[in-house]
């Protein structure tokens, strides 16, 4: 299985401690965990914090081939944590806002996955527009809204080109539509008839996943773990769901083992965590 995964790399600082980071990289590590080529087109800095980035990419077992070094720092990002919940300062003007187109076979993949934040520069969405011009099974968009990094007409392009999106309850409101999770997953649907799923992540009360297709809903077991930190549950989750799908589990399967592994995530301090060989047995296909 191979996975096309645009988008940035940073380190995330807490304090005196950096993590390597980054949705789409944090998404990229939980795949490869999974059994998944996870092809990451992105760009780091000619600095000690690329060279590192690097180095930790290959530790993850992700395909680094597409990750640029360009004359731009690395992205970082402070990170403060509040009850487990993160607040990001993020540095613009870094290495992952001039992604360079990369090599033409990066366009053919069983699943292109993207966010909003590297698209804040015009090099970066170009890039992902090129992209998009390729040939995938799925197009996984999971929003993760930064800050002040994205405008409804990002988020409606994007769209546009999407099967699976994923969402999270916070980020909810940035759609401009109003209702119920499941009203506006419909309404979603709707607006972009290309959608396959809608996911919607209910932090402590589980998610919903809306299967456009059939107009049915998945609910997720709830979790029940005590949190250290948030930060990169949702990754581990898309990447999971994701790889259970296209591996061809039936949804509600796809939703248990993806709860199971954020679950876990949550109670360490880092994005990727090792995981436990029970987990494994529990969520690997």
């Amino acid at each position: 299985m191979t996975l096309t995964v645009f988008g940035e790399i940073l380190w995330d600082i807490f304090g005196d401690e950096k993590k390597i980071g980054g949705a789409p990289f944090n998404f990229g590590a939980h795949a490869a965990k999974l059994g998944a080529e996870a092809r990451v087109v992105s760009a780091v800095g000619d600095d000690e914090l690329g060279r590192e980035a690097i180095k930790s990419a290959r530790e993850l077992n992700v395909n680094v081939d597409s990750i640029a070094t360009v004359k731009e720092e690395t992205g970082h990002c402070l990170v403060t944590l509040n009850n487990g919940t993160p607040s990001y300062n993020l540095v613009k003007n870094v290495a992952y806002d001039n992604i360079p187109v990369p090599a033409q076979e990066l366009f053919t993949a069983d699943a292109l996955y993207f966010g909003t934040l590297a698209q804040r520069s015009s090099v970066s969405a170009q890039t992902l527009n090129k992209l998009f011009e390729g040939s995938y099974r799925e197009v996984f968009f999971d929003i993760n809204i930064r800050q002040s990094y994205y405008s409804s007409e990002m988020i409606d392009r994007s769209l546009k080109h999407t099967t699976i999106f994923k969402v999270s309850r916070e980020e909810i409101g940035v759609l401009g539509i109003k209702g119920t999770p499941l009203e506006i997953a419909r309404e979603l649907k709707k607006k972009y008839p290309n959608l396959k799923l809608v996911i919607v992540t209910l932090d402590k009360d589980g998610s919903i996943v809306y299967d456009c297709i059939n107009d049915s809903v998945i609910y997720s077991p709830i979790p029940n773990s005590t949190v250290v930190s948030t930060v990169g549950a949702g990754d581990s989750f898309s990447a999971c769901f994701l790889v259970n799908y296209l591996n061809g589990i039936g949804l509600n399967e796809c939703v248990r083992r993806a709860t199971l592994l954020s679950d876990f995530v949550v109670t360490q301090l880092g994005a990727v965590p090792d995981y436990t060989y029970s987990l494994m047995l529990e969520i690997n296909p």
